[in-house]
């Protein structure tokens, strides 16, 4: 899990350089994805730290679902905009998802590895009467 959240990280930050290099006017929608990518990287190598790894795990998990947040309000302002003027930047519009499907992949993974360490703890429980 610790090696999924760094190569998360690192895709939040290459959605950041493909947003820079894919657009003249430089919004500061396009730098999200970075500031989201690099503490969720940050936390990866710290995750890898067998005595920090449930916190820093969840702190990512927690970075991802404020990115999930972040991603679908810009999400719903652009379908907003472009209902209402018909015409919205479909750059802008990819990076978001990019960033939206990146934090719900490494959020739907975490949740996975939560239930299974929490199923395995309860079946180990069970069997040693405790």
């Amino acid at each position: 899990m610790a090696r999924f959240g760094i190569f998360s990280g690192l895709l939040l930050c290459i959605d950041t350089t493909v947003a820079l290099f894919g657009s003249l006017d430089k919004a500061p929608l396009l730098f999200i994805p970075m500031m989201l990518g690099i503490p969720i990287l940050f936390f990866g190598v710290v995750a890898l730290n067998p005595h920090r790894r449930k916190q820093a795990l969840a702190t990512a998990a927690l970075l991802g679902g404020l990115g999930c947040l972040i991603g679908f309000g810009q999400l719903i302002h652009l379908f907003s905009l472009w209902r209402n003027v018909g015409a919205v930047n479909l750059h802008y519009t990819r990076i978001v998802l990019l960033m939206v499907g990146v934090c719900i992949a490494y959020l739907a993974t975490y949740a996975w590895n939560w239930s299974a360490r929490r199923k395995f703890r309860m079946m180990f429980l069970n069997r040693s009467g405790g």
